[in-house]
């Protein structure tokens, strides 16, 4: 097999990315552990230093422990210089935040919002962006981009929306003139991306696992799939589509209607059916009739994470989204506890390492795509 030949630009933008990453690791370091450990030759490391810092990537961070003689100056991603707004619709509910290039988040809200896609992203447009970063107290100057997610089928090449009916999106939807002019309106690059996706992508950027499931039961129910560390999106970007399990033998799906799992475990379905409108708080629901639903939940769920994990032979697999919040351990017992008496090799349900996930996700692939355009520039 031939090698590949690297230019010089090449070589400079692969070694911008490995010092760059290597920081962003560590949290603070030296340019002399990142020679040490990168191998890359001290003039090399002090030019990319050098231009990370100019760029506005990378920070001084006070000084490190002395061996012998002075003590090095370390370096730390410059989090607070650079922020994403992303704002996550999921159905009913509508989580949003500014979370910066170090992936903490600075702001963040949530809320109930109408189930109108082509008003959803008018407020995004006329006001939800600019109210975010005011009530954030928030430098407009310092956005990189807005990302949002949405629970549905999205062609990221194409940037048509295909289905999404948790939205009342049967059909194609071009959504790329809202976003040329979202870019007009703010100077930033805006992206967009399937929730459960995004989620799992944070979960990802969390816990650093390579092989995921990353399951949300919510208004709809969707799962995340990452193989190998890489998101995988499917031939048609509806890999992890789990609402459409199909679990009778005569069932016939039908155009409008939410998938064979999203009727029997969906959250407006188990409000209806338990009549939750009653309670205000969570708390005042009877534990008896939270055991209730999780039972209801878990005999079709634990069977589609059973198949999950087999076809995919992988044992790392998260719960989120409305309905998992809402039943809580209820829910997580006793799906472990299914799981065991289905699965060949261990699997054990847990919940996110953080209930932005979604945020996380989404704001470490703007990031991504922001910073590896100024690490390749010439």
């Amino acid at each position: 097999m031939e090698k590949p030949q690297y230019t010089a630009a090449h070589l400079k933008g692969m070694n911008r990315h490995v010092v760059y990453d290597f920081i962003r690791e560590r949290g603070a370091t030296s340019k002399a552990q990142i020679v040490k450990e990168t191998g890359i030759s001290p003039p090399t490391v002090i030019k990319i230093v050098s231009y990370l810092v100019e760029r506005g990537l990378v920070v001084e961070a006070g000084e490190g422990a002395a061996g012998v003689g002075r003590r090095p100056q370390l370096l730390a991603i410059n989090g607070p210089g650079r922020f994403s707004a992303v704002f996550a619709l999921e159905g009913s509910f509508l989580s949003m935040g500014l979370v910066d290039i170090s992936g903490r988040v600075l702001h963040r809200q949530k809320t109930r919002t109408a189930q109108d896609f082509g008003a959803f992203l008018a407020e995004v447009r006329d006001g939800l962006v600019s109210s975010l970063l005011h009530a954030a107290g928030a430098d407009p100057a310092r956005l990189i981009g807005v990302g949002v997610t949405l629970p549905g089928t999205y062609d990221p090449a194409r940037r048509v929306l295909d289905y999404a009916p948790a939205i009342g999106v049967f059909g194609p939807v071009e959504i790329g003139p809202w976003m040329d002019g979202m870019t007009q309106k703010f100077g930033v690059p805006v992206y967009v991306e399937n929730d459960t996706n995004a989620q799992c992508m944070g979960e990802h950027e969390l816990c650093r696992a390579r092989d995921l499931v990353y399951v949300s039961a919510g208004t709809g129910v969707g799962a995340g799939v990452m193989l190998d560390g890489r998101l995988r999106r499917g031939e048609t970007n509806k890999c992890g589509e789990i609402g459409y399990n199909v679990f009778f033998e005569d069932y016939k799906r039908t155009a409008r209607a939410a998938g064979c799992l999203e009727q029997r475990i969906g959250y407006h379905v188990l409000e209806q059916q338990f009549a939750l409108d009653r309670f205000s708080r969570r708390s005042q629901i009877p534990p008896a009739l939270l055991a209730q639903m999780a039972a209801q939940v878990t005999k079709p769920l634990a069977l589609c994470i059973a198949n999950l994990t087999h076809v995919l032979d992988c044992s790392t697999v998260v719960l989120g989204g409305e309905v998992a919040e809402l039943l809580g351990d209820a829910l997580l017992d006793a799906l472990n506890a299914r799981l065991e008496e289905l699965c060949l090799s261990p699997v054990r349900v847990r919940r996110p390492a953080s209930a932005d996930d979604g945020l996380i996700g989404m704001a470490a692939h703007i990031t991504r795509m922001e910073v590896d355009a100024l690490l390749e520039e010439e």
